[in-house]
């Protein structure tokens, strides 16, 4: 499979923020639906009661962040994307929700500097399908885990292949209906 280049994928978000930031019209049917959002965001709440920091990775319009604000809205925030025009976006919907400090980074996760060992919840949702060899991917999940504090936890929820088959066909069948929604049965 050909995977987008980060370019292609920073201009494609680049160009439209609004439908992802809106849980109406974003994809619904799939990873970043309300149901996902609530499901990931609870259980966090639940692993870490008493968390502080919190970096959404790919952190998009700032979706996941601000589910996360609806159960502990005095986080600090730390919110990474390769496009500047989600992370404006982000920006504004997530400080006016919280009392916490909002740091923004434009960058790609694996070359951003962020403090290690800082953050009680890391939440990567929708974002790591992008990574394309095995190096990337063992080169990003050592970057995660040495920024996430002892005792903390790493959410992630994307679009991947399930151990079941049930869940499989229930899945791909979600995003088939969801793409056929925004671009017609040939999309």
């Amino acid at each position: 499979m050909n995977k987008s280049s980060i370019q292609e994928i920073r201009e494609r978000f680049d160009k439209d923020v609004e439908r992802f930031a809106n849980l109406d019209t974003g994809q619904v049917a799939t990873i970043d639906a309300n149901i996902s959002l609530e499901l990931i965001t609870e259980a966090a709440k639940r692993i870490v009661p008493n968390a502080k920091n919190i970096l959404d990775v790919g952190c998009g319009a700032g979706n996941y962040t601000l589910k996360m604000l609806s159960k502990a809205p005095d986080l600090s925030c730390w919110l990474v994307d390769l496009s500047g025009n989600m992370l404006e976006k982000a920006m504004e919907q997530v400080s006016s929700q919280t009392s916490g400090t909002v740091s923004i980074f434009q960058a790609d996760i694996r070359d951003v500097i962020l403090p290690e060992s800082s953050f009680d919840i890391i939440l990567a949702g929708a974002v790591l399908h992008h990574l394309r060899e095995d190096d990337d991917w063992e080169r990003t999940f050592a970057k995660l885990f040495s920024l996430l504090k002892s005792g903390g936890c790493l959410m992630i929820s994307d679009l991947i292949t399930q151990d079941t088959e049930t869940l499989n066909e229930y899945t791909w069948e979600r995003y088939g209906d969801y793409l056929e929604s925004v671009g017609g049965k040939e999309y």
